[in-house]
């Protein structure tokens, strides 16, 4: 098993690295209950430094990070800037795509400020994006009716992307979202924290959580009392 805290970046993003050109990730966390969220409706709650530093590595070596609306308000999601220890991937930074049916944002929020381009709001629903949206955002409309079906919706959302030359995609959710690209099985791999905390009371969303059946344990880490599970789908 990998010890995170003592690993190099380039060691944990060798550990994490695909060879494939099309791939989709999961990253997600959970409480040890399972729980996405702890006890302010945030996964702050729940997460480590190592498991920081995962997140924003697995950022780095994707071309776009792709979250809900909800989720991206709820955890403060701002555009994604290069980071000097992420120089050796020799990458651009990703892009944000947050997919939205309200097109309801604060556009004076960090969501939309900060990075080298704009984010691409992925427009989920039937309404016309306003044109204060478009000024400062990438919008891009599925077509009308697709996201009745999950799969059919996780399947042209994907296809957008890859549009865009944005081939590498990490979802960090919402579970709703995640749900659907899992119903889909558009999502190719899905990088699991196990945090130690115990929230209490029922999980939600346990469709957004990796079946036994349908996944692969390919690789582990640990930092401390955190647990990291690197799955593949199994094919």
């Amino acid at each position: 098993m990998l010890d995170l805290q003592l690993a190099s970046l380039p060691e944990i993003a060798a550990h994490y690295e695909s060879n494939e050109q099309n791939w989709v990730r999961a990253n997600m966390i959970i409480s040890n209950d399972g729980h996405f969220v702890g006890a302010s409706d945030s996964s702050r709650d729940l997460t480590s430094k190592a498991d920081l530093k995962l997140l924003l590595l697995l950022r780095a070596m994707s071309d776009v990070v792709l979250v809900g609306a909800n989720t991206a308000r709820l955890e403060n999601y701002r555009q994604p800037k290069a980071r000097q220890e992420f120089e050796f991937l020799n990458r651009t930074p990703p892009r944000l795509a947050v997919v939205s049916s309200s097109l309801d944002f604060d556009l004076d929020s960090p969501l939309f400020k900060g990075g080298l381009e704009p984010t691409i709001i992925l427009n989920a629903g039937d309404k016309m994006p306003p044109a204060e949206l478009i000024e400062v955002a990438q919008v891009v409309n599925l077509k009308p009716g697709e996201e009745s079906n999950a799969e059919n919706f996780a399947n042209v959302l994907i296809l957008k992307l890859a549009e865009l030359g944005l081939n590498r995609v990490t979802c960090e959710g919402g579970p709703r979202l995640l749900a659907q690209l899992l119903s889909a099985r558009v999502v190719n791999e899905y990088d699991l924290t196990i945090s130690p905390i115990t929230v209490g009371g029922s999980p939600l969303w346990p469709e957004a959580r990796p079946s036994v059946s349908q996944w692969d344990e390919v690789g582990s880490a640990f930092s401390g009392d955190y647990e990291f599970k690197r799955l593949l789908l199994h094919r």
